[in-house]
C-alpha cells in the first residue's frame, strides 16, 4: 500500500490540507472567511481572465512571427509538412497531442493548399499552431493570475486577523475560524492539483510516477477530475 504512489499523493494532501486548515484557522474567522472568498475569487477570475488573455496573447506576440516564418519556409521549399511545422514550434508537447491536432486540421487545410504561402502560413498558424500553443499560454497565465490574486487575498487577511487580540471577539473569532480554515485550504490543494494535471498533460503521461494510470487510484485526482477547470 505504501509503495503505492496514488496512495502516498492522498497522504500528502491530507497532511497539507490539515496544516493548512490550522494555519487559517489561527488568523480567525473573519480572516479565514476572507481567505476561503478571495481563493475562490482567485480561481475563477484566473480561469476566466487565462482562457480570455491566452488567444489575445498568441496573437498579439507569436502569430505574426510565426506566420512570417512559416511563408518564408513554404516559398524556399515549395511544401508543407504540418507535422514537421507542429514538432518545430510544439515540440514540447506530447506527439500524441500533436498528431491529433494535425490530423483534425488536415481536411481544412487542404483546400488552400494551393494557394499562395501568405495564405497557406496564416491558416496554419489559426488551425494547427493555435489549438497546440494556447492551451498552453492559457495555463501559464492562469497561474500567473492566480498567484497575484492571492497576494491581494493575503495582504487583506493579514489585516482582517488583528482582530484576533480583542478580548471578547477575538475568542469568538478565532473559534470559528476552524472550519471556515478547513474550506478554505482546500482550494489550496485544488490548486495542487491543477498543477499536477497539468504536468501530466505536457509531459504526455511520461514520468512513471506522474501520470493518468498511476493518479487514477488517487481519491483526490478522482474528485479533481470531476470539477477539471480546464475540460
Amino acid at each position: 500500500m505504501f509503495k503505492n504512489p496514488s496512495f502516498i499523493f492522498d497522504i500528502i494532501c491530507t497532511v497539507v490540507w490539515l496544516l493548512l486548515a490550522v494555519r487559517y484557522a489561527r488568523k480567525g474567522f473573519l480572516a479565514a472567511v476572507v481567505q476561503l472568498t478571495g481563493n475562490l475569487v482567485s480561481l475563477f477570475g484566473a480561469r476566466q481572465f487565462s482562457g480570455w488573455a491566452a488567444g489575445q496573447v498568441f496573437e498579439q506576440v507569436f502569430a505574426n512571427s510565426f506566420r512570417d516564418q512559416i511563408a518564408a519556409s513554404i516559398s524556399a521549399e515549395g511544401a508543407v509538412s504540418l507535422s514537421g511545422i507542429a514538432a518545430k514550434y510544439a515540440g514540447f508537447l506530447p506527439e500524441s497531442f500533436r498528431v491529433s491536432i494535425v490530423e483534425a486540421c488536415e481536411r481544412s487545410i487542404s483546400a488552400v493548399l494551393n494557394d499562395n504561402a501568405v495564405v497557406l502560413a496564416d491558416v496554419i498558424v489559426q488551425k494547427v499552431l493555435a489549438p497546440l500553443l494556447t492551451p498552453v499560454i492559457s495555463l501559464v497565465l492562469f497561474f500567473v493570475a492566480f498567484a497575484l490574486l492571492r497576494m491581494l487575498v493575503s495582504l487583506l487577511v493579514t489585516v482582517l486577523g488583528l482582530v484576533n487580540k480583542l478580548p471578547v471577539i477575538g475568542a469568538v473569532n478565532h473559534g470559528l475560524g476552524w472550519s471556515v480554515g478547513a474550506l478554505a485550504s482546500l482550494v489550496d490543494i485544488y490548486l495542487v492539483l491543477c498543477v499536477v494535471w497539468a504536468l501530466i498533460v505536457i509531459t504526455g503521461g511520461n514520468l512513471t510516477v506522474l501520470n493518468d494510470t498511476v493518479m487514477s487510484g488517487s481519491l483526490y485526482y478522482k474528485a479533481f477530475n470531476l470539477f477539471n477547470p480546464f475540460l
